[in-house]
């Protein structure tokens, strides 16, 4: 029997391990897997009651704040029973996390495989700014975690904007690894997510998901997939591009699945705007894609519009920013055939 590690921070997370589970490890005489869930308790996550028990695994959770000065046992026991156990793989998502740091500093030794999977955009993105300060902020604040809450660390992790950037790191899973720069030099593991109707059957099981009870319609709409942006001005260009569509389509409403970190200002700007349906739902927005039809599908870059959904088009308007100089610091590879990518918005047509 088989040890295997998942270790997560949000629904897209849970969305992801749903299909590789199901792929991978769901031959129960072979595998024994545990998921740790850690919920940040000052985040908008994990809202919508999920039922885990579909997923067919342990699935262990420990709430954490990372800011927080004050210790907290349940943290250290809930990791310490995780970890009482040899595991063939950890697999996660986000090296800077410094649960995942800290998981990774005990099993990594212990010869137990370290993988990354595919957290959305981020293997396709290309940082122009080495961002030192706002990295070593990242780093501090992980080791003032740990002091904390009395975990011990033997090694220094400093945080990165590479995927795959941590030593211990062994593979790299990727969807698309034709369109992966493989800068740091990792075992690239190539995999698929949501290759049959059973993982999407399970998936819309945990998240008790029922596409009618979310939008009125589904068929013919206007999906817009908002997301959480550093540089400010984009907010502003924002709101321009989507009333420049509803210009475009008279007759249709534009319904917007809002990112969990979308800033309050923004929900109110939108809120005064006429043909805008806001969804806030933190069920994963490639659960409403899968289940449209014949319907415009867009956002800025969002990885949700990685899944595709042959019925639908779908378009990513980040090149729109670059005509507006706006985040010329980064740049992304479009790792797909079924995403167009739009400099004008007379490009978007059903």
């Amino acid at each position: 029997m088989k040890n295997i590690l998942f270790a997560i921070n949000t629904e897209y997370h849970v969305l992801v391990i749903t299909s590789l589970i199901e792929q991978l490890y769901s031959d129960k005489s072979q595998y024994n897997v545990t998921v740790l869930l850690h919920v940040n308790v000052k985040a908008n996550r994990f809202k919508n009651q999920l039922n885990f028990e579909a997923l067919g695994v342990e699935v262990v959770i420990v709430e954490v704040d990372i800011l927080s000065k004050v210790y907290n046992p349940k943290i250290k026991e809930t990791l310490d029973y995780v970890l009482s156990k040899p595991y063939e793989k950890l697999i996660l998502f986000l090296e800077q996390a410094p649960i995942n740091q800290y998981l990774i500093n005990k099993l990594s030794p212990k010869g137990t495989t370290i993988a990354i999977a595919p957290e959305g955009t981020r293997p396709y993105i290309t940082i122009a700014r080495s961002a030192i300060p706002s990295r070593l902020r990242a780093t501090i604040k992980n080791y003032r975690f740990f002091k904390t809450q009395k975990l011990s660390v033997n090694k220094l992790y400093f945080v990165s904007n590479k995927n795959g950037f941590l030593k211990q790191t062994d593979e790299v899973w990727i969807n698309h690894p034709e369109s992966y720069d493989n800068v740091t030099r990792k075992k690239v593991v190539p995999i698929s997510l949501y290759t049959s109707d059973n993982e999407t059957k399970k998936a819309s099981e945990i998240f008790n998901f029922d596409i009618s009870k979310e939008m009125t319609e589904t068929e013919g709409v206007l999906f817009y997939i908002n997301q959480w942006y550093v540089e400010f001005k984009v907010y502003d260009y924002e709101l321009q591009v989507l009333q420049a569509i509803l210009d475009k389509y008279p007759d249709k409403k534009i319904y917007i699945k809002l990112h969990p970190n979308t800033h309050a200002f923004q929900i109110e700007k939108f809120k005064k705007m006429d043909r805008i349906v806001l969804n806030t739902s933190t069920v994963p927005a490639e659960l409403f894609l899968i289940n449209l039809k014949n319907s415009i599908i867009f956002s800025f870059w969002s990885a949700a519009l990685l899944i595709g959904n042959p019925s639908s088009k779908f378009y990513w308007l980040h090149k729109l920013l670059e005509k507006q100089k706006l985040m010329d610091w980064w740049s992304i590879v479009n790792p797909t055939k079924h995403i167009k990518e739009v400099e004008d918005i007379n490009e978007i047509q059903f």
